[in-house]
């Protein structure tokens, strides 16, 4: 008798919770920590309560400033990041790990590349790219990868691009060009064949120094050679407290590089003679930007105490003569 009064008691109580009038019921999207939208227990966008930590984007309000014109030279190609959303017709974005033809992005990196509005986007006429600590794809941290491939391809002309750098150890920025023929469906047919021009790449773990370097030879690993030199902050203002205007000034035979319009360094054909391969400058090249995390350069590991960071640049510039 025992057990028919508690399953009388369970239909009854059952019964009655179902014939309740309960109106109707809104319907509550299940907040994640990647759709972009500030919900749940988050304090911001993605972050906070149960998202982990949140770090405020701070806009630098310091640092050098471009010119806006060249003697002999005219603007032909820019974005000042204006506006709520990336370019769709300036950028489009390389999504994932790179696999299978190019896992880990060539460069054992640990992060999934998104086109997620909470990995990029722009603020007070910045572009904003954001690596932060989540599992997406397989991976412990997302960030973005943006290009001009098939939307913006050039040859010679003076590259300015305004940024400020994250703070993160563990990070790599790189803002680079690749050959209009390189894609990352078949990467070895023309690198570092085709040539690579990192116009600067910074390592988080070191918040004054940057780099710039000519990536080219004829055939991978055996004859790949690059020329890099470094450049140290200046007036002790680091490279993830204030804006630095990154450059190159490209022309027929010849790469210079300049940070706030001081040059350091140069490349020619008897560079990569010097090392017996062909000279590959002289041919278009589209942009990449690009926030990793991990990977072989950096001589340290991420922390997730340290995420999210951003990589934020004001603007990107291309001028060619007249």
């Amino acid at each position: 008798m025992k057990l028919y009064s508690i399953l009388f008691l369970v239909f009854f109580v059952f019964l009655f919770a179902c014939t309740q009038d309960k109106g109707d019921v809104p319907f509550i999207p299940i907040a994640t920590c990647t759709d972009g939208i500030l919900n749940g227990t988050e304090t911001s966008i993605d972050c906070g309560g149960s998202c982990g930590s949140c770090k405020e984007i701070t806009i630098p309000t310091q640092g050098y400033n471009a010119a806006t014109n060249y003697t002999g030279y005219s603007l032909m190609w820019s974005d000042e990041f204006e506006g709520d959303n990336l370019s769709t017709s300036k950028w489009g974005f390389h999504i994932g790990t790179g696999c299978p033809s190019l896992c880990g992005w060539g460069n054992n990196e640990e992060q999934y590349f998104s086109n997620d509005k909470s990995n990029v986007y722009q603020k007070a006429g910045n572009l904003i790219i954001t690596a932060k600590n989540d599992n997406i794809g397989g991976k412990n941290y997302s960030s973005s990868r943006i290009h001009t491939d098939n939307k913006f391809e050039f040859k010679y002309g003076r590259v300015d691009i305004r940024a400020s750098m994250p703070s993160a150890p563990g990070t790599w920025t790189a803002l680079f060009m690749l050959n209009k023929n390189y894609t990352i469906n078949n990467p070895g047919a023309y690198w570092p064949s085709g040539g690579e021009i990192d116009i600067m790449e910074y390592l988080g773990e070191n918040h004054n120094d940057v780099m710039g370097t000519g990536h080219y030879g004829k055939d991978f690993p055996t004859n790949h050679r690059y020329n890099s030199v470094h450049f140290s902050a200046l007036n002790n203002q680091s490279f993830n407290k204030v804006y630095y205007v990154y450059s190159i000034v490209w022309e027929e035979n010849k790469i210079t590089w300049l940070i706030n319009d001081i040059v350091y360094h140069t490349m020619t054909p008897a560079t990569t003679s010097a090392n017996g391969q062909p000279y590959p400058f002289n041919d278009e090249f589209y942009f990449v930007i690009a926030l990793s995390v991990g990977g072989n350069l950096p001589k340290v590991n991420p922390l997730a105490k340290d995420f999210p960071d951003s990589l934020i640049i004001d603007y990107v510039r291309v001028y060619q003569k007249k």
